[in-house]
């Protein structure tokens, strides 16, 4: 079988870096073929992101890989300053020792240079998006064809029982753009899936697991990854939570990793003082179900995953 064509928008951030790691070896296993990838602001600055991610890619030795930058800001800023949960340079403040290559970025706008990648093989590529969606937003908003070209969507985002981790009610990679991720769940009409918040926090893995099994692989990303991470300041020391790799887990093997899931129609509360930036369901079932809500993921199998790394 061909490899599945896909392209992954992230705010690398250390969870996004965990997720680029599967991904990049499910490419090498030839499960998918990675178009591109694409830098988002979110975790950190712009400038940042596309740091981190040509930083990587260098270690790996996939520089061949074309690599767009995004947005510089969200389309309506945050009303309220956000911590940087990975560290003011999104991946934990580390010392390097070199600057990655920073011209392998393409030239053309992210927006633009991933709209061109679809449309010239629509129906093809997949959207792995897990930061804020003002990349694709913005590709919706400029090429009218945009949204029936994708083949799927897989978003990390949101919250459908209302468990906010920016605010009471809000996920940060919603909260970040609350427009842009209103204009991908209004316009985008191919399968959409979304792992949300409350998801991440059921597999419970520990820490421990993290630093002393799977942090003792010998591999120099994974070594990279552990310093990134022990710089971090954590509120649940006890347990890991790679938000963005479970995503890019139950996308490469759904009918196993995903244990729980359900469909509904879905949209962004954009107005209310408490809860902007919320995933609204339609529990009356007025509307035509739009996205599959991915629940629940097998813990034990991603962690399996993880040591093939």
């Amino acid at each position: 079988m061909a490899a599945t064509r896909v392209i992954l928008d992230v705010d690398v951030g250390t969870d996004d870096y965990m997720a680029m790691l599967v991904l990049l070896e499910a490419d090498r296993l030839r499960q998918v073929k990675i178009e591109a990838v694409v830098c988002s602001m979110g975790n950190t600055t712009i400038d940042n992101v596309c740091v981190n991610v040509v930083r990587l890619l260098e270690l790996v030795g996939r520089t061949d890989i074309p690599v767009y930058r995004g947005a510089a800001t969200p389309l309506v800023p945050p009303t309220h300053e956000i911590g940087l949960y990975h560290g003011s340079d999104g991946f934990g403040g580390l010392r390097h020792d070199s600057t990655p290559d920073l011209t392998i970025i393409r030239k053309e706008p992210a927006a633009v240079g991933v709209a061109n990648l679809v449309l010239d093989n629509p129906n093809q590529i997949t959207l792995i998006c897990v930061g804020p969606l003002t990349n694709l937003a913005l590709s919706l908003r400029l090429y009218d064809s945009f949204a029936d070209s994708i083949k799927e969507l897989w978003i990390m985002g949101g919250n459908y029982t209302a468990l906010g981790n920016v605010t009471a009610t809000a996920e940060f990679n919603f909260y970040m753009d609350p427009e842009a991720a209103y204009i991908a769940l209004d316009t985008v009409k191919k399968p959409i899936f979304i792992l949300t918040w409350e998801t991440c926090l059921r597999p419970k893995i520990s820490s421990d697991w993290r630093r002393n099994v799977f942090g003792a692989k010998d591999n120099a990303a994974i070594q990279l990854l552990n310093e990134a991470e022990k710089q971090l300041s954590r509120k649940n020391p006890k347990v890991w939570v790679p938000c963005d790799a479970f995503l890019v887990a139950a996308f490469l093997y759904p009918d196993t990793m995903i244990t729980k899931k359900s469909t509904h129609n879905a949209t962004v509360e954009l107005h209310g003082s408490q809860t902007r930036g919320q995933i609204v369901l339609d529990h009356l079932k007025t509307k035509r179900d739009n996205v599959t809500i991915i629940e629940e993921v097998d813990p034990e199998l991603f962690k399996q995953l993880l040591m093939k790394l």
